[in-house]
């Protein structure tokens, strides 16, 4: 079932203020910690105005704080009796077999991925990705090598693709030549990169799509693109968090391209075998 709170998020991330956001990713990052607290006391543990979490409630379309709380303490719960039924079917391990709880939480996080990103949704990213005349793939950090992926699968699929990468300089000379007909692919997990703002301010200036693909950071980052992705990566507030969610929902946006648009796309992939044979011969 989908998250209540996080649909009403990604429905109002306009009108969040800074304040509203940081507010966002406390509740994100720090749920165990921070939803049994009331109002005033979540406004001062993050210091912010005592007013300020109702506020962000009655945005969301809540009555107010106490009902947002009652909301997030509810998914909290089910989030992990779900976790324990998971951990229970993993057969019993020693203390310390990091391996058998890493399997378990990750098992948990792809099980929720399905109620939080329908196909529907992957279906339309993909479509957009076939259709742009160049496909520029954002990312900062730990996102690189999913970007470098992702990078080259689309390139054996005969897409004309840039890695956005490196200090703000960089960025910005690699988006001169995009137009409207190209689309963005952002890679960006637990907090806005510095980057983000200016290069999606230049893409809604051009004319050109955005996507992207996310934690639950990716609900309040600002400008809001085209398309959003976001699934949570793992234990929520963990330091330590895999990148096997977004892995999936990079592959599975890989595999609708191929099944939706299989002429061109297994075309490709039979032309580049056949450049592969000549090249391999001695």
């Amino acid at each position: 079932m989908a998250s209540d709170f996080l649909t009403r998020l990604s429905q109002s991330a306009e009108k969040l203020t800074e304040t509203d956001q940081k507010m966002v990713g406390a509740l994100l990052d720090r749920r165990e910690e921070l939803v049994f607290l009331s109002g005033p006391q979540l406004a001062e543990r993050i210091a912010v105005h005592g007013a300020a979490p109702t506020r962000l409630a009655q945005k969301l379309g809540y009555k107010g704080f106490p009902e947002l709380r009652r909301i997030l303490q509810e998914e909290m719960m089910n989030a992990q009796d779900a976790a324990l039924r998971m951990r229970r079917s993993v057969h019993a391990a020693e203390e310390g077999n990091h391996l058998s709880d890493l399997i378990a939480s990750e098992v948990t996080a792809l099980q929720n991925l399905d109620a939080l990103i329908a196909q529907p949704a992957i279906d339309e990213v993909a479509d957009a990705i076939f259709a742009a005349r160049k496909v520029y793939v954002f990312a900062q950090g730990h996102a690189l090598s999913l970007a470098q992926f992702l990078s080259r699968r689309l390139e054996r699929f005969g897409k004309t693709t840039t890695l956005l990468t490196g200090r703000g300089r960089d960025v910005a000379e690699r988006l001169i030549s995009m137009s409207s007909g190209d689309i963005v692919v952002a890679l960006a997990f637990r907090k806005q990169p510095t980057t983000y703002a200016p290069m999606m301010r230049h893409v809604h200036d051009t004319g050109a799509r955005s996507v992207l693909i996310s934690d639950l950071s990716g609900l309040v980052m600002v400008p809001e693109p085209d398309h959003v992705l976001a699934a949570p990566r793992g234990r929520s507030g963990s330091e330590f968090q895999t990148p096997t969610v977004p892995f999936v929902i990079v592959s599975a946006i890989l595999l609708t391209m191929a099944a939706r648009h299989e002429e061109e796309t297994i075309g490709a992939l039979e032309k580049l075998s056949n450049l592969f044979e000549e090249f391999d011969k001695p």
